[in-house]
């Protein structure tokens, strides 16, 4: 019977610690990791602001490889779209809000059905000659589960944006620069 009561004690212990990590998380969840690619802005925004080009790079695509995606609308504007259903990755969609050409994306997000809105942004910013591009994550923990989710949930993300970081600075790194446009000149109507 004291084996039953110190095993009863023990159990109370650790979900009365684990009720007060849950309690201690934040009521707005925050991610923002970062990295420079050596490239022009304009390289890397081309790969930020289409979705079809995001599922290259997208740690998700990777975890889920049998994730069925629908891509809408036209590429880096307003209401381009994309929406997923996977085993491991569940249903959502994401779409673009506001754009700002080779300097921003703001992205609005929605998981399994919920009506509460996320948000990621990529911030790019000119690093010497190459692009430090800035990826936020931001949305509220409500009630015990948003906060208990975020509790396990929130160090993964920040590990899944660094890799899909990584990848994107890989793969944009690999592509050829993209060369200035020149203008030709008709000499021949020039002379005259």
């Amino acid at each position: 019977m004291k084996v039953l009561k110190i095993i009863g004690i023990i159990l109370l212990a650790i979900i009365g610690i684990c009720l007060i990590a849950v309690l201690m998380q934040p009521s707005q969840g925050h991610i923002e990791k970062s990295i420079v690619i050596n490239a022009p802005a304009s390289s890397v925004f081309a790969e930020v602001s289409d979705f079809e080009k995001f599922n290259v790079w997208s740690p998700w695509a990777k975890m889920d490889p049998e994730a069925k995606q629908t891509v809408e609308g036209p590429a880096a504007s307003v209401g381009h779209k994309m929406a997923w259903n996977g085993p491991k990755t569940g249903t959502g969609e994401q779409w673009i809000e506001k754009i700002i050409e080779n300097e921003y994306v703001k992205n609005g997000m929605k998981f399994g059905g919920s009506e509460t809105t996320f948000y990621n942004e990529f911030i790019l910013t000119p690093q010497g000659e190459g692009t430090k591009i800035t990826w936020t994550y931001d949305g509220a923990n409500e009630g015990l589960s948003g906060k208990a989710m975020w509790l396990v949930m929130g160090s993964m993300m920040g590990d899944q944006f660094e890799q899909g970081l990584n990848d994107l600075k890989q793969i944009v790194e690999s592509k050829p620069a993209p060369q200035p446009e020149t203008t030709r000149i008709d000499s021949a109507a020039v002379m005259k």
